[in-house]
């Protein structure tokens, strides 16, 4: 959390599917592996539309093959693609777990032109919708 610097935040042990309310801004870096991943998008995805979450960034693998990848995009309001791979950092703020394939961010709310000013640095961005 030193990072995204959140008042409120969910670890794997927390169980954040199951949490009745997650707040009106949202950033979510969801657990990788499947199905979790595939839920995790599936659950964001529910509470965008239901207006719950107003705001909301999402960093996962760019798997554009996978069917929770395009459902996401698909309720997205824009994407970028970093030029390179991201590089997280561990307790003591050193690099760690690097993945083995390339990531996106999407962005779910109307200020995608905000979105796109500050993440478009990182890469190439566009707007979904």
């Amino acid at each position: 959390n030193r990072n995204v610097k959140a008042k409120r935040f969910f670890t794997a042990e927390d169980s954040g599917l199951q949490a009745p309310r997650w707040g009106k801004r949202v950033w979510m870096n969801p657990p990788y592996a499947q199905p979790l991943c595939g839920l995790f998008c599936e659950e964001l995805k529910t509470r965008c539309q239901s207006g719950e979450v107003e705001e909301a960034i999402v960093l996962v693998n760019n798997a554009t093959e996978t069917e929770w990848f395009r459902a996401l995009t698909s309720a997205a309001s824009a994407v970028v693609f970093p030029a390179g791979r991201i590089k997280f950092l561990d307790s003591e703020n050193n690099p760690r777990n690097t993945p083995l394939q390339g990531q996106c961010f999407l962005y779910f709310g109307t200020r995608f032109s905000v979105f796109l000013e500050e993440f478009g640095s990182y890469g190439w961005g566009a707007i979904v919708q």
